[in-house]
């Protein structure tokens, strides 16, 4: 076979459209009436343990099929199509790697088995073991490796493969910050070369700085899905509190009462914590108030509106 080439997506189209999608073990149902569509670009799939992030990125993969419902690939194919071979890589979660084997032998093994002549799986795997700083480790033995070199080999034979579909398991687990940007770094450029990079972790601050789009699952369910921008909308309307840091703090609260309605009012070391049930209403009446109680404000902040606390809402919802 020949040297594998990067394939060309355009950017309008989903490299990946899933409609309807359960997917059932036994009695479990580990997804339920899932319908995504997945573009160019880095996405992270966000979700505490059992949301079913896993069994989602088998079905990417064309690992698992659905119970229930579809999933097509670049324009239509089926999973059993030829036109896929090459273009999907997934680095699994789990410290499974063979022991016995060399990380070189492990990498170019696997390019071997997608397609790639021997001399250009050796020169792909080489080129990536150097890029993640295994140059001194690639001739031995994976047993002898530490926990976070064995992660970044598993890397490597992800990255090595030029695939239309990246599917990345918990990628930053085991690896220090240096190689948590490099790995980053790889994305970036695998996003930049047409691929569809999907990330899954639980490092939520990480993720959301790295991802152009996030999918969010709970018990099997997608609960969020879309751009940062989007996705921010939807946090910033879960809000449920207003912190204010200013130098008369009781009466910027009798202002906020007179213009909001207001549940809950409170002074905490000096700032004014002010809940409501709509918290866009204080955000709007809160400029007025300001002027009206003549302040100086020094900052202003939100409760619940971020990745975590979205993730505590949503769970309690869903229980």
């Amino acid at each position: 076979m020949t040297a594998l080439q990067q394939h060309e997506i355009k950017n309008d189209q989903p490299v990946v459209r899933l409609k309807r999608v359960t997917r059932q073990f036994g009695a479990r149902m580990a997804l339920v009436d899932v319908t995504l569509d997945l573009y160019p670009g880095l996405t992270g799939l966000l979700g505490p343990n059992g949301a079913g992030k896993t069994t989602l990125l088998h079905l990417l993969a064309g690992l698992a099929s659905p119970t229930s419902g579809g999933v097509r690939w670049l324009n239509g194919e089926s999973r059993r199509s030829a036109k896929l071979d090459n273009r999907i890589a997934f680095v699994m979660d789990g410290d499974t790697l063979p022991r016995l084997e060399t990380p070189l032998q492990f990498v170019s093994g696997l390019l071997r088995c997608a397609g790639c002549t021997a001399h250009d799986a050796e020169t792909r795997a080489i080129s990536m073991l150097q890029r993640l700083g295994l140059a001194s480790q690639m001739h031995a033995r994976l047993a002898t490796l530490s926990r976070g070199q064995r992660q970044r080999v598993k890397l490597a034979q992800g990255f090595a493969l030029p695939a239309s579909l990246l599917l990345l398991d918990e990628p930053l687990n085991a690896l220090d910050p240096v190689w948590r940007l490099e790995v980053g770094a790889l994305m970036q450029e695998a996003v930049q070369a047409g691929a569809s990079v999907v990330i899954s972790s639980h490092i939520l601050q990480e993720v959301e700085q790295l991802s152009s789009q996030l999918v969010l699952l709970f018990k099997g369910r997608l609960v969020a899905a879309g751009s940062l921008h989007e996705i921010h909308d939807l946090l910033r309307n879960r809000a449920n509190a207003l912190r204010v840091r200013c130098d008369q703090p009781r009466a910027l609260g009798r202002e906020l009462l007179d213009r909001a309605a207001v549940t809950q009012l409170k002074i905490v070391d000096g700032e004014l914590l002010t809940h409501a049930e709509d918290i866009v209403s204080l955000y709007r009446v809160l400029p007025a108030a300001i002027v009206a109680a003549k302040v100086a404000v020094s900052h202003v902040s939100t409760d619940g509106d971020d990745l975590i606390s979205l993730f505590q809402a949503l769970s309690a919802e869903v229980r």
